[in-house]
């Protein structure tokens, strides 16, 4: 098979697996996202502390 065969086959196959993509309601995606930041901003302010302390500690030390 050519490779412009192969890509063709490739392309069909992509978007036969597309089909059968089940996308998320919009609140779902805001529900999930909403997640993601709240996620982000808790882990952003435990490294910012735990920094801090570490950083303090050191300072101390020397």
């Amino acid at each position: 098979m050519s490779r412009i065969g192969q890509a063709q086959k490739f392309l069909r196959e992509v978007q036969a697996e597309t089909r059968k993509v089940v996308w998320p309601e919009r609140k779902e995606a805001m529900q999930a996202t909403l997640m993601v930041v709240v996620m982000v901003l808790f882990v952003a302010l435990f490294l910012w502390a735990v920094d801090g302390l570490l950083g303090w500690l050191v300072q101390k030390v020397l």
